[in-house]
């Protein structure tokens, strides 16, 4: 019988950290205001929140575009930064 479990690719991420630092880090940030919170860190990637209210709704009542983008960018660039040395 074979095997065709993949094997676990090592962590992309160099840098230890947890949520609280993270969130530490968003404070006085953009992220802040738009109620952005990190809420899971796993071996390859970062998972966080941000509310739809009146802080990142349209006036159509849809979430706004340039929220979603910040919310994209955000978690890239945090997880691009900790993959660098």
């Amino acid at each position: 019988m074979t095997d065709h479990t993949a094997a676990a690719a090592p962590s992309p991420f160099l840098h230890r950290v947890s949520l609280e630092q993270l969130n530490a880090l968003s404070r006085d940030t953009a992220m802040e205001p738009l109620g952005i919170v990190f809420t899971e860190i796993g071996p390859d990637f970062l998972r966080a929140t941000m509310p739809v209210d009146a802080r990142t709704r349209q006036p159509y009542g849809l979430l706004h575009g340039g929220a979603s983008v910040l919310l994209a960018e955000t978690l890239g660039s945090t997880g691009g930064n900790l993959c660098v040395p």
